[in-house]
């Protein structure tokens, strides 16, 4: 029987054959792929482009910049050599905070001022009944060209529940300075009240100039000579009456902590010098315990009056207290 399959020799044959002309094929397609590439116009043919450049983009256009030479590598610090940093680092921040307008401290930096509060108290029960109080303190501040000066004090005894004391004072002074000169322009306003006087309430406004007699860190002297005027409000003469002004003011450091200060306005009338107000004042103060800046203050103060409308011409207090500056 004669088979329709080619024998083994002629299948291999035919397999050559088939694999041959695969190859050929295969030629002629890349040849023919190759060619029509190069043929092909390319997009970038125009453009002249340096060797061995990098390319920057500049707006629709490529231009050549030139090659920058590497920073060399900063030299490493051995370990060693780094200073070590012991403890805690405090970091900290300032935040401004500012007060609004309608604080004084807004206007004056309080913070800065001297301050001072005085209180002394002493009383009695048992076959009578009294109590005497005395309350007040001060402001003061210096700089190269002022000095200001405020205190108030308030005084009141009572016994059997009957005031046989009550009054109180405010003074404000304003001192203008010239530098190294010892000449100031001053102002200065007064007001007083005593209920057991003949007005309501006694106000007075001067104005002149000072001279610093004595200038030294444990002795000072001043003299002021001025003018202004004085009303005696509820009084049965309250009309405002011209005065003239003269002025002492002494302070002493008589060790750390002892010091002593005296004071005298005298205002006489300008119709009648013979009519006037003389105020004078001492005090010793001696100070108790450093660190919380407490003191012991021993004062005096003398008001007299030449024409009191049938009160007592004279108004002395004096009193103890007990002085802490804030």
């Amino acid at each position: 029987m004669i088979s329709s399959y080619p024998s083994t020799a002629g299948r291999k044959s035919l397999a050559l054959l088939a694999t041959s002309w695969l190859a050929c094929l295969v030629l002629a397609t890349n040849a023919a792929a190759q060619n029509y590439a190069e043929n092909l116009p390319s997009p970038y043919a125009a453009l002249d482009i340096p060797e061995n450049l990098p390319l920057e983009l500049n707006g629709p256009q490529l231009e050549a910049v030139p090659v920058v030479p590497a920073v060399p590598a900063a030299e490493e610090i051995p370990l060693a050599e780094v200073p070590a940093v012991s403890g805690e680092v405090d970091v900290s921040v300032l935040v401004e905070n500012e007060t609004p307008w309608y604080y004084p401290t807004h206007w004056v930096e309080i913070s800065e001022w001297e301050k001072a509060f005085e209180l002394g108290l002493n009383g009695s029960s048992g076959t009578s009944e009294t109590m005497s109080l005395r309350t007040g303190g001060y402001i003061k501040h210096k700089s190269d060209v002022r000095k200001v000066d405020f205190d108030l004090y308030f005084n009141r005894t009572q016994a059997g529940g009957v005031d046989t004391q009550n009054n109180a004072q405010l003074n404000f002074r304003h001192d203008w300075l010239f530098g190294d000169s010892p000449w100031s322009i001053y102002a200065l306003t007064q007001l007083y009240y005593d209920r057991f006087q003949a007005f309501d309430l006694n106000v007075n406004v001067n104005s002149g100039l000072g001279y610093q007699w004595i200038d030294r860190e444990a002795i000072k002297l001043t003299t002021s000579v001025g003018a202004g005027a004085s009303q005696e409000i509820g009084a049965p003469d309250s009309d405002w009456v011209p005065e003239a002004q003269f002025g002492v003011d002494y302070e002493q450091q008589l060790n750390e902590m002892q010091k002593l200060t005296a004071g005298m306005d005298y205002f006489p009338e300008f119709e009648d010098f013979t009519r006037y107000r003389l105020l004078s004042e001492i005090a010793w103060e001696v100070l108790l315990s450093q660190p919380s800046n407490l003191s012991l203050k021993i004062a005096a103060n003398n008001r007299h009056d030449s024409d009191p409308f049938g009160a007592n011409p004279n108004n002395l207090n004096y009193s103890v207290l007990l002085m802490w500056k804030l």
